[in-house]
């Protein structure tokens, strides 16, 4: 087909085409929904950030168990309420949360048992302080965490009528989950495992030997700062 033979539409119909499909199109882009950093100039949403010092408050219960060892064994554990103060630091590194973290708590457990050759043998803690790292993986406004660390801790030994205390310093592992409501209110469920001591002393002339350890789950919320 030759070149001249090729008929031009008028330019007044192009233009009256090129109208038509225009509008349509204003109309859909006028019902888009807003994006910010796409659609405007606002930008895209600030990230939710976990770096920054915090301090908060958790409750929760804590279990001791252990035995006691004098001629024969006998074994025993107790639960109660415990609740406390924690406060810490937390390092954002990549994709990763990096935390140092101490707390304060006072434990409720308290357990009287009878004991073939001691008779009424009474154990107990009273309070422990820790100190661990945590490593957290941040999920939106969740974050699972690991933990590890020392705890240092109370352990009261009542038997043949005489009462001894001891504080002992042991590892601590533990771990958890917080959910940020926002960037300085945190929720917080945090599960850890310690050992209390490894006494061995003598009760009025009878010699005893005691292991116990403890572990507790808190609920606990703070304000980052």
């Amino acid at each position: 087909m030759a070149l001249t033979s090729i008929s031009f539409l008028p330019i007044t119909t192009l233009s009256g085409c090129l109208i038509a499909a225009i509008i349509p199109a204003s109309a859909i882009s006028a019902d888009m929904p807003s994006m910010p950093g796409l659609y405007s100039d606002a930008g895209p949403a600030p990230r939710l950030t976990w770096e920054g010092s915090y301090m908060g408050l958790q409750i929760g219960a804590g279990q001791m168990g252990g035995e006691i060892t004098s001629t024969t064994k006998t074994e025993f554990d107790k639960g109660g309420f415990a609740g406390g103060l924690y406060a810490g630091h937390n390092w954002q590194v990549s994709n990763f949360v990096l935390g140092l973290e101490a707390d304060l708590t006072y434990m409720g457990n308290k357990k009287s048992f009878s004991h073939a050759t001691l008779g009424t043998v009474k154990a107990q803690n009273n309070w422990s302080t820790s100190l661990k790292g945590r490593v957290g993986l941040p999920i939106d406004r969740f974050m699972p965490y690991l933990s590890a660390g020392v705890t240092a801790a109370d352990y009261k030994l009542t038997a043949n009528g005489v009462s001894k205390t001891t504080t002992n310093a042991s590892i601590n592992l533990g771990a958890g989950v917080e959910y940020a409501l926002s960037d300085q209110v945190h929720l917080r469920a945090d599960y850890s495992l310690n050992g209390l001591n490894a006494m061995k002393k003598n009760f009025a002339g009878t010699q005893v030997k005691s292991e116990a350890a403890s572990h507790r789950l808190m609920l606990g919320v703070s304000y980052s700062f």
